[in-house]
């Protein structure tokens, strides 16, 4: 079916060049000064579906819904499916509701910008975080380096700090993300600046080294967090404290956020949630 379908799009592509006819696609085009917003649900609750929010409205207009594009899960963030997608929103106040099992759980107003940014729930008795989706995501030429010229290129990673010391307390120091290539030398590097509950270290680009030359290629990011004092942050495992660590593999020419969520010294625990923007 999928070679079927490229093939009509290629079909249709070549009556296009030979035609003085356009082919015109239905879009719904966007204002310059529209706000575009993605909403991401980060409470430390347990991850359970009993958590989940049914319904989100924006200005009282149904957005997203269990019985549509699906609920908002924990730890998740909505439009789903396709990458890429946002919701529509005007500039200024603008009202974000969020539902579960009929009831209204979340009720706040937040201020929008134009362009894409993203929504962050981290409480349901606080307004938002707000932050700079940095869209677009590549304007230059991704860099070569030295001898790997050839198998070398960049992803992109965005690290949020929405930690939670207890469940009710957010963690009241900073946050270095790092990370370390597997299989090289060993050497762990930042991944931007150190950042407070509610920041994020804004698009940071990590060279990979893909394992397979003839691939779009991909490589495995070991991650650890340095906390203010200098040493490995130690986090809650159900049943002792143990440094942090985690991995993903990061694709080239991709574009990630890392949102650290969670409580460090209880459950539920902390853990990064990956969401792709590219």
């Amino acid at each position: 079916m999928k070679k079927i379908i490229l093939f009509a799009i290629s079909v249709l592509f070549l009556m296009s060049s030979c035609s003085k006819h356009k082919l015109l696609f239905k879009m719904t085009p966007v204002e310059d000064n529209a706000a575009e917003v993605q909403i991401h649900y980060m409470e430390p609750v347990t991850a359970a579906a009993a958590n989940y929010i049914d319904s989100v409205y924006i200005n009282d207009v149904l957005v997203s819904s269990a019985a549509g594009s699906g609920s908002l899960a924990t730890y998740n963030g909505v439009p789903g499916g396709a990458v890429g997608r946002f919701f529509v929103a005007k500039v200024g106040t603008n009202n974000i509701k969020f539902m579960r099992k009929g009831a209204v759980v979340y009720n706040q107003d937040v201020t929008l910008a134009a362009g894409k940014q993203n929504v962050i729930v981290h409480n349901l008795n606080q307004a938002p975080i707000v932050i700079d989706n940095e869209f677009p995501y590549w304007n230059r030429t991704a860099p070569a380096t030295g001898a790997n010229w050839n198998t070398d290129s960049v992803c992109k990673i965005m690290f949020i700090n929405l930690l939670y010391e207890t469940p009710t307390t957010p963690y009241p120091g900073t946050l270095q993300y790092q990370g370390v290539r597997q299989g090289e030398d060993g050497v762990y590097f930042n991944v931007g600046a150190p950042v407070a509950f509610g920041q994020t270290t804004g698009r940071v680009e990590v060279v990979l080294h893909k394992s397979v030359f003839n691939s779009s290629g991909y490589q495995r990011i070991d991650y650890r967090i340095i906390n203010e004092n200098g040493e490995v942050m130690k986090k809650w495992n159900g049943s002792k404290m143990v440094n942090y660590t985690d991995y993903w593999n990061g694709y080239i020419g991709r574009v990630y956020m890392h949102f650290f969520r969670g409580v460090r010294t209880a459950n539920p625990q902390c853990n990064v949630s990956q969401w792709t923007s590219l």
